[in-house]
């Protein structure tokens, strides 16, 4: 049996779930569904011209989009919510994989169940299914998708799409390989917009989300992806990375891959996330008017990802900065949306920002321990105050609790839902399960 076959076999076999699995299910769909409020309001420049696009085109009205009255055909209405899940930088993802998870994975599910009308089970099991799918593969072929600049998120993404998708419309386990393996024919996503105009970054999980739609209907209609997709002389592993770790592909695991992702308190890349802390955490402790120089030792990839931009010129930027994330919190004590639009550039920010300093340390990235870390030395006043950052808060080392879910969906959903509403989306989520149909109009018609 091929990797690719193996891999399709282990993904259908998904066929239960522990009470800890669908409370961990439960908490990637609430957060899912902040970052979606988030992104909807956060990159609204963006979001307004892709709906026009999008809407103008219409199609068979069969899911749900967010925030609007008119259903889009499914692989549509995958690519919008999708699209919002990844604008304002809130959305879970995972360590190994080295890229987000839910933001393609459960629109898609979502988008394909309610088309289908399948039932919350069905439509918990294919989110599994979709998190397995596609941390195994971007796990097997990290760092070289990094080194390489593909974007995980997106190119991997429409692999896990496709088996998730796969899973909700009850495929055999070779129609679900044949779903994969079309889908990593249209795969895509690039790190470019690590450099520039970061803005089209949702795009990448969008077209994941839309692929994973479209490839799983095309399998179930009978069209045959090429063997041995993964691992071909020609496979995706061969186009995406020089070397492949073909365990993390199979490995047998105690427990589903839902348990190894992070979830996100601040609304910026996860690599910015360790010096917001270690700022907020050092806020009290410095006298700001005191300070010479602030030296942040943080591991080179978060430097290459986040390390470049000074001063950011737009929202959009400041998702990408350690320097701006982590001046606004050691002065403010806090971050969040609101010192997104637009960034904050006073006087006191821009001076601070002149003396912090990134400094790349490998030692403070260990992959085996869950580590992505950041140390912070304060110089001020002939004496230097320190704080270290090993693993950041949402990590599943250091994890939220669904109270912490719901107070972020809370935060993230303000001025957009009524109180009532927000209620309800909680109460939903919170009882999600069982062979009831989903109703995924309470999820997104606020």
């Amino acid at each position: 049996m091929s990797l690719s076959e193996e891999l399709a076999t282990l993904l259908f076999n998904i066929r239960t779930l522990s009470d800890k699995d669908r409370i961990q299910i439960k908490k990637l769909l609430l957060d899912f569904l902040a970052a979606t409020y988030a992104g909807y309001q956060v990159n609204r420049k963006f979001n307004i011209c892709v709906e026009k696009v999008v809407f103008d085109q219409k199609g068979k009205e069969e899911a749900s989009v967010l925030l609007h009255t008119q259903k889009l055909p499914a692989k549509e209405a995958a690519f919008m919510n999708a699209l919002y899940g990844h604008g304002a930088e809130l959305d879970d993802g995972n360590r190994k994989a080295m890229g987000h998870v839910g933001v393609h994975v459960i629109p898609a599910v979502l988008a394909l169940a309610e088309s289908e009308k399948k039932n919350q089970d069905e439509v918990m099991l294919a989110i599994v299914c979709g998190y397995e799918a596609y941390i195994r593969v971007s796990s097997a072929a990290q760092p070289g998708m990094v080194n390489r600049s593909f974007h995980s998120t997106g190119i991997a993404g429409a692999i896990g799409c496709a088996a998730a998708c796969a899973k909700i419309l009850g495929l055999s386990a070779e129609m679900m390989e044949n779903s994969m393996s079309l889908a990593s024919t249209m795969s895509s996503g690039l790190l470019t917009y690590s450099e520039s105009r970061q803005m089209i970054k949702p795009i990448n999980p969008a077209k994941a989300a839309e692929t994973g739609v479209f490839a799983a209907r095309l399998a179930k209609a009978g069209v045959l992806g090429p063997l041995n997709f993964l691992e071909g002389p020609n496979g995706w592993f061969h186009a995406v990375a020089d070397m492949v770790n073909t365990e993390s592909l199979l490995i047998k695991n105690k427990h589903w891959l839902i348990h190894e992702c992070y979830f996100k308190l601040f609304p910026s890349c996860r690599h910015t996330h360790g010096g917001i802390e270690a700022a907020i955490a050092l806020h009290d402790l410095i006298s700001l008017k005191e300070i010479e120089r602030v030296d942040v030792f943080i591991y080179p990839n978060a430097i290459k990802l986040a390390g470049h931009i000074m001063f950011p010129k737009d929202e959009d930027e400041t998702k990408f900065s350690i320097y701006y994330t982590f001046a606004i919190a050691l002065l403010y004590g806090e971050y969040g949306i609101r010192y997104m639009k637009p960034p904050i550039l006073n006087e006191r920010v821009v001076d601070l920002i002149r003396k912090i300093h990134l400094i790349s340390d490998e030692g403070l990235e260990n992959k085996t321990m869950g580590i992505r870390g950041v140390r912070v030395e304060v110089h001020q006043d002939n004496k230097v105050i320190e704080k270290t950052v090993l693993i950041p808060k949402g990590d599943p080392e250091n994890p939220l609790s669904f109270g912490d879910l719901k107070d972020k969906f809370k935060v993230c959903s303000t001025g957009i839902l009524e109180e009532e509403r927000v209620r309800d989306i909680i109460d939903y989520v919170s009882c999600f399960g069982g062979d009831e149909e989903i109703n995924t109009t309470i999820f997104f018609n606020g």
